[in-house]
């Protein structure tokens, strides 16, 4: 049952101070009865987001390619999701750096796996994107885990390469691996005061601050957006599914959702947002996109529970709270 699937079970998370990293931790946490450990070195991300759970977990604040660090306690895990990666925002200002942590981590760690192999390993889950499927006009939408990528960035070469390696170290060394595309991800726990944040988190936080949200292009420009729960369940369904095992998953709803109506949905729970239009830049040349869902439904009997509306109202409840939090800690 999933309930019980993971108690006593040793979980290493790279990457655990992220986004999705530390809701994983602790939706693991607060779920099952199962050690965790953390690798981050938190250049993009704060210890502060587990500031409550730092008790509960063993931590190494190192880079994932000092794979030395922590080595030891890749022999006795039973679970390895790899979540450690370079922002996309930021991917195209320093493209070996990318390869190095997008894909190079990937690779060093399948070679610590393949040479010492684990036998208690049950799964290692990689964290890749929708991003690699590119550019796919003339496709229909949404698209499956079958479409031919049609790379057109560093961030989504890097990811394709690290899913590439990780299926081919399965395939040839036994490794039992798991790759998950997100899409979109976005809710509570984002970053939204960092430049690589989302662009939910990026119009939340500048409509609170008193600023108009930037709108590059017509605003039509469609994606895929995928609320942080559902994203954590797939995660954790992935990782416990033998239907899962050397397998790609589409972490999505299907469904596309444009830059428009995000700022009609916002509007709702936030009047006072402007908006500023701006012409459209080279980096928004993707006009759409949306996965199917349908393979991760089949196989691992998930399916998103959170549509756009309730996503971005509960994802603004937290933003507001947060905030005021932070403003009260500022005035005392």
């Amino acid at each position: 049952m999933l309930s019980t699937a993971l108690n006593s079970k040793k979980v290493m998370i790279t990457g655990g101070m992220g986004f999705i990293g530390h809701n994983l931790v602790k939706s693991l946490i607060e779920r099952f009865d199962c050690s965790v450990v953390v690798v981050d070195d938190c250049c993009n991300s704060s210890s502060d987001v587990l500031s409550d759970y730092m008790h509960k977990i063993v931590f190494f604040n190192t880079d994932v390619l000092n794979i030395e660090d922590y080595s030891e306690h890749m022999d006795d895990s039973d679970y390895i999701f790899h979540f450690a990666c370079s922002p996309i925002t930021v991917s195209g200002e320093n493209p070996e750096h990318d390869l190095n942590v997008n894909a190079l981590s990937t690779l060093r760690i399948l070679n610590y796996l393949k040479d010492n192999n684990p036998a208690k390993l049950k799964r290692f889950v990689v964290a890749s994107s929708s991003s690699v499927y590119g550019n796919m006009d003339g496709c229909d939408i949404p698209f499956n885990e079958e479409v031919s990528p049609k790379i057109v960035s560093n961030y989504a070469a890097t990811k394709l390469l690290s899913e590439h390696y990780t299926l081919m170290y399965a395939e040839k060394y036994k490794i039992p691996v798991t790759i998950l595309r997100y899409s979109n991800v976005y809710g509570y726990g984002q970053s939204f005061d960092k430049e690589h944040c989302g662009v939910l988190g990026r119009f939340i936080h500048r409509a609170l601050t008193g600023s108009s949200l930037e709108v590059f292009g017509n605003g039509r420009q469609t994606r895929d957006y995928t609320f942080i729960e559902d994203a954590v369940n797939a995660t954790i369904l992935s990782s416990i599914s033998d239907e899962a095992v050397n397998e790609i998953f589409n972490i999505s709803t299907g469904h596309e959702v444009s830059i428009n109506k995000l700022i009609s949905i916002l509007k709702l729970h936030l009047p006072d947002l402007m908006v500023e239009e701006h012409p459209e830049r080279e980096i928004d040349n993707i006009k759409r996109r949306a996965v199917s869902p349908e393979k991760a439904k089949q196989q691992l009997n998930w399916s998103p529970a959170v549509d756009i509306e309730d996503g971005i109202k509960l994802t603004v409840h937290w933003y507001k709270k947060y905030m005021n939090g932070i403003n009260n800690i500022q005035n005392n």
